[in-house]
């Protein structure tokens, strides 16, 4: 296929979910689309009797499963995306979701008689937001701690997240978070009031598109498989952090932060070091006196020579963030293998990366991974162009056991 006729597909990308209801409620750059997970089911050649999501994420694919009436499960990591892909999952009555909005109704009326709570430790916090809109969103958290309901609370708290978004000045559209200049100008309760009651009712029609079935987000580390589930999944759907040292938890920070989450950048960092392709802060120095296990193969070992030899003096702590990035993705591979029923299949949506011109083919080093590991029929096909480099693709690889 020629790299001319190759598009950036937004369709596939977390763009497309922005109006699908509770796909919606929170966005996250690196999240991919309902529509690819769709795709990806219509084309099963039989009808999956559970769906495995090793890194949940924003809970993709676990909820257009349970919106197909597709059973499944999802692993995750990061607790913060643990609570947000259960509150999706949920399912929410109609009287539920009448009290959140009378609740949010009742908040914003009242927002400044509540006293505010502590700021969040978040660095230079007013570059985040200005004083005035972090009064506001110290004061809005203080009313949702103080409702008793758990299901309006939690709704509440999906709202909450957005705004706090919605009102920064943060912008996630590169590598390093960018800023805007603070100016409190234009921000004023009123406009505080009727941003949060918009995104309100922006979930509230999210929460009445009903799930077919249930599903259930699970706090665990990808690299291995909870025992119990072993052998009752037949398909894995899903997308792993690209072997491109970005942060997934640098957009997470925000919420994690204000809705208590995280309390230290230490706990940040150490979170991203536990998470496979994470590596920042002081995570990043860890990489130093990492060692490899020699379980690649040998072409893996040969381009992070390539990356260590480049003229830049973080050259060889990359060259180690890959080999460490397929290393934990064999053992995450050897995993899923061991765990997936006989004839199962799994669609693994992936990125290559670039590091001072040399390039990295994660697509491939995934498809030699999985034979090596036992899988049959692995390849790769091409989803998109990414645009923030040229040379830079989204592919989904897949496989089988046999």
């Amino acid at each position: 296929m020629r790299s001319e006729k190759i598009n950036q597909n937004a369709q596939y990308t977390f763009k497309y979910n922005t109006s699908m209801g509770r796909h919606g409620w929170l966005r996250l750059t690196p999240a991919y689309s309902v529509r690819l997970v769709e795709e990806i089911l219509s084309e099963l050649e039989y009808s999956p009797q559970c769906v495995l999501e090793p890194f949940s994420g924003t809970g993709t694919t676990e909820l257009v499963c349970a919106n197909n009436g597709v059973a499944s499960f999802a692993l995750e990591i990061n607790p913060f995306l643990v609570w947000l892909g259960n509150t999706k999952l949920k399912p929410y009555s109609s009287e539920t979701i009448e009290k959140f909005l009378n609740v949010a109704n009742f908040i914003t009326e009242n927002v400044e008689t509540y006293a505010p709570t502590e700021l969040p430790p978040i660095y230079n916090i007013y570059r985040w937001w200005g004083e005035a809109q972090a009064d506001f969103l110290a004061r809005l958290k203080a009313a949702i701690k103080g409702v008793e309901n758990d299901e309006v609370k939690q709704l509440l708290t999906v709202a909450f997240c957005r705004v706090v978004i919605e009102l920064s000045n943060a912008a996630f559209n590169h590598v390093s978070t960018s800023f805007k200049e603070t100016d409190d100008s234009f921000f004023s309760t009123d406009v505080g009031k009727d941003t949060f009651l918009s995104i309100c009712n922006m979930v509230a029609y999210g929460a009445s598109i009903q799930p077919l079935v249930s599903s259930k987000v699970i706090h665990h580390d990808a690299r291995s498989i909870p025992k119990e589930y072993n052998g009752t999944y037949d398909t894995v759907i899903t997308s792993p952090p690209y072997p491109n040292r970005i942060s997934y938890i640098r957009e997470l920070r925000p919420y994690m932060y204000w809705t208590d989450f995280l309390e230290t950048s230490d706990q940040a960092s150490e979170l991203d070091w536990k998470t496979i392709g994470g590596t920042w802060g002081k995570a990043t120095s860890l990489l130093s006196t990492w060692e490899s296990n020699g379980s690649l193969p040998q072409y893996v070992y040969d381009i992070a020579k390539k990356i260590a030899s480049a003229d830049n003096k973080s050259a060889g702590l990359m060259a180690n963030y890959v080999l460490k990035y397929f290393e934990d993705m064999r053992l995450h591979l050897s995993a899923i293998y061991d765990g997936l029923k006989s004839k199962g299949k799994v669609y693994y949506i992936i990125g290559n990366s670039n590091f001072y011109g040399v390039t990295v083919p994660a697509e491939r080093i995934y498809v030699d991974l999985m034979k090596d590991i036992g899988f049959i029929n692995a390849d790769f096909r091409i989803v998109r162009k990414r645009n923030c480099n040229k040379q830079l693709y989204e592919f989904v690889v897949t496989a089988q056991k046999q």
